[in-house]
């Protein structure tokens, strides 16, 4: 008797474990089912649909925008100039030269090599960007050769913009940045790299490519690089059109200092009738104002170019207005017609200025 009941016992808690882990597996199941097929259509949502929801979460984060952004607010300021960012002035250029006559004869110079190679590019930049550049070239090329990072892309620069009195090499350029990036993944080196493909200088021209080193660059938290690949998700070139990525970008260029890519995000979360944004565009001058009435004409020649601008921004992230991707019209050699090239050096040029 006392044997049986205790079977009946075991049998009755046997069950009493098993049921409710069956039922958590089941639950388990049906939840991880239920977060495939969310994630599912989310990817598969219209790029129309995306953008809009993109649009009601950037303007949630309206305020933030506004307090980090504000060139009115000195903590909110983030150095404007493009690369390289730690050019000396040319008041201190002479202490600087005499530190590095000193820096190779140290005792420690094989501990100290990259401060005193570093220190040496920044003299050279420096002048190269002022009226002495023939003494600053040899400076770079010599570190360049050497295998020094920034002088590597820097002299590519050289060569690219016929800087430093050399004449102008965009094949011998790309060869500069393309070494430099597959030798050290240089930021600046994979954004001027983009813009060569991007462009067709020195280069086949090669969007899809140029697409992909800009977003390297990009994930490197190159601010330029940030600001091209949200331009080019914008309208689909080189790569699927997805504004609502796009927007991302552009927020994380305006994170990292790029005023064009503040003043874009801001024109397109905050429209008003008849306003601008005053502060927060500043120096990149890229203000948004209405239209006005649709009966009203307006006189072409009165019409400011950063106007201009900022409606073709605003019809090209217009949710509602196309679902098309814009499209590029091209020549049969591979490369862009004038219109389209000119296009793309403005935008390029807005890019480098940050």
């Amino acid at each position: 008797m006392t044997t049986r009941m205790k079977s009946t016992a075991l049998q009755f808690l046997l069950r009493s474990t098993l049921i409710p882990a069956s039922l958590v597996l089941a639950n388990s199941s049906l939840s991880s089912s239920s977060q495939c097929s969310a994630l599912s259509s989310n990817i598969n949502d219209p790029e129309p649909n995306r953008f809009h929801e993109s649009l009601i979460q950037h303007r949630s984060q309206l305020a933030r925008y506004r307090s980090h952004w504000d060139y009115n607010n000195p903590t909110s300021r983030i150095p404007t100039t493009s690369w390289p960012t730690n050019i000396p002035s040319k008041s201190i250029l002479p202490s600087l030269q005499l530190e590095l006559k000193f820096c190779s004869r140290s005792p420690n110079y094989r501990d100290t090599a990259k401060y005193c190679h570093d220190l040496q590019f920044r003299i050279a930049y420096a002048l190269i960007q002022s009226d002495d550049a023939s003494a600053g070239l040899p400076l770079i090329k010599d570190l360049a050769e050497r295998g020094h990072p920034d002088s590597m892309c820097g002299y590519g620069m050289c060569l690219m913009q016929g800087m430093g009195g050399l004449e102008a090499n965009p094949i011998q350029a790309v060869a500069w940045f393309r070494r430099c990036v597959e030798m050290f993944e240089h930021p600046q080196a994979m954004y001027e790299l983009g813009v060569a493909l991007f462009t067709g200088e020195g280069v086949v021209e090669n969007e899809a490519q140029a697409v992909t080193y800009f977003r390297k660059a990009a994930l490197k938290n190159h601010a330029g690089a940030a600001y091209m690949y949200g331009d080019c998700l914008l309208d689909g070139i080189g790569t699927t059109r997805d504004r609502a990525q796009a927007l991302e970008w552009l927020v994380k260029a305006g994170d990292m200092g790029h005023r064009g890519a503040r003043s874009r995000v801001l024109a397109v979360l905050e429209k008003k009738d008849g306003g601008d944004y005053g502060a927060f565009t500043d120096g990149s001058r890229q203000t948004f104002k209405n239209a006005g009435p649709a009966d009203e004409e307006e006189d072409e020649d009165e019409i400011d170019e950063e106007e201009r601008k900022e409606r073709e921004l605003e019809e090209r992230l217009s949710w509602s207005i196309k679902g098309s991707t814009l499209k590029e019209r091209k020549y049969t050699n591979m490369g862009s017609n004038p219109a389209v090239l000119a296009k793309r050096r403005t935008r390029v040029q807005e890019s480098r200025y940050i």
